[in-house]
């Protein structure tokens, strides 16, 4: 199999990038519509797919710049190809499914998520696979056609894209220097603040990215940085 030429590391690496594309999760919040603006997936990206789980990882399997890079290259094209495939089926989840009620289904789960983030043991109870489908259940309906579109494909690619990338330039960065619990919570924050959104609430976009540039600023040990 493919996956057996996969190390340990990366294959740990690649199962926490592809939970987004499994749970259901990440095709949900494209057809709700909070991946729609540069923001919106510079946040997904970093919270969803290249957050503290990830970097975890990352950092616990990789001895050098090196080894990371090398990580982040084997799992980049099942990442790409798991982006193009979820791109092109979430136009069939907006005509299967009503959006409005798939947004609060949405939003639980990104709670549950940024819940189990900050350490609050919530998955034996809220299972997020079990949210999201419970939510396509009850908000299925019945279209008079299906047709396939590439509404999606862009904003899918785009996210991963950028994952990739933060994933990369996180190779170059000694993990010594960060403390992933001030990332880990500061994604929390900011996937409760796109479940609000979910929700109806008018927040900007600039909220959730203000909001993560400030973790990743807090989880910078500069003592160690300067020495």
């Amino acid at each position: 199999m493919v996956l057996d030429k996969l190390d340990d590391g990366a294959q740990r690496l690649l199962f926490v990038l592809c939970l987004p594309f499994i749970d259901g999760v990440f095709a949900t919040l494209l057809v709700s519509g909070a991946v729609q603006t540069f923001s919106d997936v510079v946040t997904v990206a970093l919270t969803i797919f290249a957050g503290a789980g990830a970097l975890a990882v990352l950092y616990s399997h990789s001895e050098s710049t090196q080894d990371a890079i090398n990580m982040v290259k084997l799992v980049s094209p099942f990442l790409i190809v798991g982006a193009v495939v979820v791109g092109l089926i979430a136009p069939v989840f907006e005509q299967i499914f009503v959006i409005g009620q798939l947004k609060i289904a949405a939003g639980m789960a990104l709670v549950i998520i940024a819940g189990e983030m900050v350490g609050f043991d919530l998955s034996d109870r809220f299972a997020v696979p079990g949210i999201i489908l419970t939510g396509l259940l009850l908000s299925v309906q019945s279209p008079s056609s299906i047709s396939l579109s590439t509404d999606y494909f862009v904003p899918a690619l785009s996210t991963v894209i950028v994952s990739l990338s933060m994933l990369y330039l996180a190779c170059y960065i000694n993990g010594d220097v960060l403390d992933l619990d001030y990332i880990r919570k500061g994604g929390s924050l900011v996937l409760f603040v796109i479940a609000l959104t979910l929700f109806g609430f008018q927040i900007p976009s600039t909220v959730s990215l203000g909001i993560l540039a400030f973790s990743i600023a807090a989880a910078i040990d500069y003592n160690k940085v300067i020495s």
